[in-house]
């Protein structure tokens, strides 16, 4: 049965909360994180105080949540779009989050950046170890693949590894589009060519 549409306090309220969403961004990334507050938050967006804290506890929780939906549905949809054995689901969840990096380069700078906040990149470490490691526990492994390792052992390896890469592709510039990241880092880990993709994508500009 599908949902009915959103009334129109429903839609007033996603417009304000995805206008503090790309207000607090944008400041982060010209000032930092430690150096803005609620107020330097609201003057920008033009909404009073009040109106924050009914969105948000504070601006932790609202990059926090943005970036947690955002990597939910990510999530989602790659489960439902490709093959569920290993490491093939692994290939499309790298190109996958390469893809929504490019995407939300705001958002990911602020998580993975030098403008960002320690504690919101351990959070995101921590958010991304526990989906990686799901994964590897739910994907059948592919039968000419054996990692003969610890499954928490492979989820924390491959978070370091997106986590570090995702900062260097983001915050230094060059060339190389989301399906180039995917690529080399499937290479990397695996050994193995990559599922034939499109490459003819536009690299995620600093």
């Amino acid at each position: 049965m599908d949902n009915p549409p959103p009334t129109r306090h429903e839609r007033r309220r996603l417009r304000t909360r995805k206008l503090l969403i790309e207000t607090t961004l944008q400041l982060i990334l010209e000032k930092g994180y430690g150096d803005i507050t609620i107020q330097d938050i609201t003057d920008q967006a033009d909404l009073g105080r009040g109106t924050f804290y009914l969105h948000f506890k504070d601006k932790e929780d609202l990059v926090w949540t943005a970036f947690r939906d955002l990597f939910e549905e990510l999530e989602q949809a790659a489960h439902k779009q490709y093959d569920r054995r290993l490491p093939q689901v692994e290939y499309y969840g790298l190109l996958n989050i390469f893809r929504h990096a490019e995407k939300n380069c705001d958002l990911y700078r602020v998580m993975f950046g030098g403008q960002g906040s320690a504690i919101l990149t351990a959070r995101m470490q921590d958010f991304l170890a526990k989906a990686f490691l799901y994964d590897i526990r739910n994907a059948p492994a592919s039968p000419d693949i054996n990692f003969n390792l610890p499954e928490e052992f492979e989820a924390q390896l491959l978070t370091g590894v997106i986590s570090r890469l995702l900062f260097w592709w983001l915050e230094t510039a060059n060339d190389y589009t989301p399906e180039q990241m995917a690529a080399m880092t499937y290479k990397a880990l695996y050994r193995k060519k990559p599922p034939n993709t499109s490459m003819e994508q536009t690299p995620c500009e600093a």
